[in-house]
């Protein structure tokens, strides 16, 4: 079983990935000031037991806000994590958030480069509890704006097959394109993450030459609205579901709340969606 929540947050961008067993992956730890989310505290309520991964794909700000206190909810209420994944060319100390979490977690991806220097390679996979995983980026210092140097995230659990690329704009898009590796993993794709919150800065109109999905989710606080435009050619490049996966292809945080994808065994994925999400207590 595979479950998946994209939280409607107002900083940043936050799915958790659930395998039904009590272990958990998180993606980016975003937080809603309005409603007092905050992912630790999901985690925790939903007790399991710990988390395998911490992903942090974007390294502005409004993504690294909450590192700290994630990993201080972590550490109060006993949950173990194992390991932090991120961009390994980006060098931690330039990112205050990347800095506290390198103190306490090994990079599964810097561990990997620094074992092979020999290899420039800019992708990495892994399986964590039948998730297939497989991360992609630019180096730094061939690029030196952040949201280029965004980790692109691809998540395959029998034949559901999502890309989370972060804040990744055209440029960034661009330079991926060139490898056959990420063209290939980009065809399988059935649920599509828009980057960079939908802005217009994340749309490659190339990258649909490879992937038509049959839904696409967009990760926006109620303050940022998107351009119609923008809507209409996301839109554009959705397929009709055979298995009528969600009721609407084109899903945002801010019109939806939360969205969950799930996948149990055999059975049809679904996309499913629950209105502005519930005030969480503190601790």
């Amino acid at each position: 079983m595979l479950n998946i929540k994209i939280f409607d947050v107002d900083h940043g961008f936050c799915a958790v990935i659930n395998t039904g067993d009590r272990h958990t992956i998180l993606l980016d730890c975003g937080y809603n000031s309005q409603t007092g989310f905050r992912p630790a505290q999901h985690v925790f309520q939903q007790h399991d037991c710990f988390l395998d991964t911490v992903i942090l794909p974007a390294y502005s700000e409004e993504h690294l806000a909450g590192v700290t206190d994630l990993l201080a909810q972590c550490l109060e209420h006993g949950l173990p994590v194992n390991s932090v994944i991120a961009n390994p060319s980006v060098n931690p100390t330039q990112f205050p958030g990347l800095a506290v979490t390198n103190q306490r977690l090994n990079n599964v991806l810097s561990l990997t480069v620094n074992m092979h220097p020999e290899c420039s390679q800019i992708s990495h996979s892994m399986t964590i509890n039948n998730i297939n995983m497989t991360f992609f980026w630019n180096n730094y210092p061939n690029f030196q704006n952040v949201h280029n140097l965004s980790l692109v995230t691809f998540l395959s659990y029998r034949d559901l097959h999502i890309i989370f690329p972060s804040d990744l704009e055209v440029e960034g898009w661009q330079s991926l394109l060139q490898s056959k590796d990420f063209c290939d993993r980009l065809k399988k794709v059935n649920t599509f993450v828009a980057a960079d919150h939908g802005r217009e800065e994340g749309y490659c109109p190339d990258v649909f030459n490879y992937c038509t999905p049959e839904v696409i989710i967009i990760s926006n606080h109620a303050e940022e609205l998107i351009s119609p435009q923008i809507l209409r050619r996301y839109k554009s490049h959705i397929k009709e579901s055979q298995f009528g996966m969600s009721e609407k292809p084109l899903l945002t945080t801010r019109e939806d709340g939360m969205i969950t994808i799930t996948k149990y065994l055999d059975a049809a994925r679904r996309v499913s969606t629950q209105p502005k999400v519930q005030h969480y207590r503190r601790f």
